[in-house]
């Protein structure tokens, strides 16, 4: 059953969660610890022609900021869209789990950086190119370039030997070169010709070059089917490492975008977290702005943010510089057709964030009881993914956890027959 909160007892559970974390709404930044959270995101050398972005940085590592705005776009989100949430924090803070640290006090940091940056590169294509196009640069320094995808794949293995660590960034480039390609047309289509040109000029790959063949309904289709790898891909490291109550949501979510696809269209807009007064967003929003409106539900959005949340937390360490990427306004508090493109595009950062750690051979290990928190709280994610195949892929709960047995009993298996399709379609 799920549990139902006013919004008075929501509101005390967000606050008594920061106090745990010995957070208030008083708390500033520290500028030294933004000034080495920029270095760690590789934009201490950035050169960006958007003034938003210089003065937004320039003040962080000039003096303290007020963190208030950014809490209570949080707790907005959290509040009023994020039941599952509620109930891991309530439970947390029975627990005692909720602990003060100095990597809690990090997080806020990159949770201020992090979203600074998603949320100009929603609303400002220029700056979203600038950034993409500097961290092109960084990657090749590592040996990572999606051009050269065996390359990029042995060298990933060097940075990492984990699976989910070199399949992620390779399936989520694609979306954000589509993202790219898109905006920068306007309202125009590319067409077949001038796709055709891009590719032999290895400006895209080939699993980029098939993600934006512009045949209408393939389109759509396609994008999902990549959507539906990169979930999948999560549920088979949690599957494998004993989190299956957590893979059940995976596989609700993954099955949801089969049974009710969402419509994917571009339209201009501001891409902005909702009921927000931060003063921040009104800098940034530009006027033609171009952004995918992808037709998902706010019960989707929220299963796949706490079901992620769990993963983070169950199978990930770094997670000062990863959890974040779930936390930022932009995301947590998005209008749900919004929501997967604040996604990707704060993925791709983290993404690229974690892995210049690594390169490194730096780590932080997640907490002791990290598998004790993340089990409860799959617990509590699997009410809402039942409740979720039942009102959205018309599945009862015994026929849903029959299908989702048949896909995990050859996991690798069969994702790997998605990749195919998605890469050579039905017909081979």
């Amino acid at each position: 059953m799920e549990v139902k909160y006013t919004k008075k007892q929501a509101e005390l559970i967000f606050e008594n969660s920061l106090k745990a974390f010995n957070l208030s709404e008083t708390t500033t930044t520290d500028p030294q610890i933004i000034q080495s959270v920029i270095k760690e995101f590789r934009l201490d050398d950035f050169k960006s022609t958007n003034k938003e972005f210089k003065e937004i940085f320039q003040d962080a590592i000039s003096k303290p900021q007020k963190l208030k705005p950014l809490f209570d776009d949080i707790k907005e989100g959290i509040t009023s869209k994020h039941p599952a949430i509620l109930e891991f924090a309530e439970l947390a803070l029975k627990k005692d789990w909720f602990k003060p640290s100095k990597h809690i006090i990090k997080s806020v940091h990159v949770i201020y950086v992090l979203e600074a940056l998603t949320a100009m590169m929603c609303n400002n294509h220029k700056f979203f190119v600038e950034v993409q196009n500097h961290y092109k640069k960084k990657e090749k320094k590592y040996g990572l370039d999606t051009l050269n995808i065996i390359s990029t794949f042995f060298n990933a293995l060097k940075i990492s030997p984990h699976f989910f660590d070199i399949a992620k960034p390779l399936s989520l480039d694609p979306l954000l070169i589509y993202f790219r390609i898109q905006r920068g047309l306007s309202k125009s289509r590319l067409s077949r010709k001038e796709l055709r040109r891009i590719y032999q000029q290895k400006e895209i790959n080939f699993f980029e070059y098939k993600l934006l063949k512009p045949i209408q309904k393939n389109e759509v289709e396609q994008i999902n089917k990549l959507v539906r790898i990169n979930i999948y891909e999560a549920g088979i490291t949690e599957y494998k490492k004993g989190f299956i109550t957590n893979a059940i949501s995976a596989h609700v979510l993954s099955e949801d975008l089969v049974i009710d696809p969402p419509n994917t269209i571009f339209k201009e807009k501001k891409v902005l977290p909702e009921k927000s007064n931060n003063p921040f967003y009104k800098k940034i929003a530009e006027k033609e702005n171009l952004f995918p409106t992808i037709t998902l539900s706010q019960e989707w959005t929220s299963l796949y943010t706490t079901w992620n949340m769990v993963f983070v937390l169950g199978n990930l360490n770094d997670l000062d510089i990863i959890f974040p990427k779930l936390l930022i306004p932009s995301l947590i508090n998005s209008k749900s057709e919004n929501f997967l493109g604040v996604r990707f595009i704060s993925l791709w950062l983290t993404i690229n964030h974690a892995i210049f750690r690594k390169a490194e051979k730096d780590e932080l290990l997640g907490p002791e009881n990290n598998t004790e928190m993340a089990k409860a709280w799959a617990k509590i994610n699997k009410k809402y993914a039942l409740e979720l195949a039942k009102e959205e892929i018309h599945e009862n709960s015994r026929r849903l956890l029959k299908n989702y047995k048949s896909f995990f009993t050859h996991p690798f298996f069969n994702l790997f027959k998605m990749v195919k399709i998605f890469v050579f379609g039905k017909k081979h």
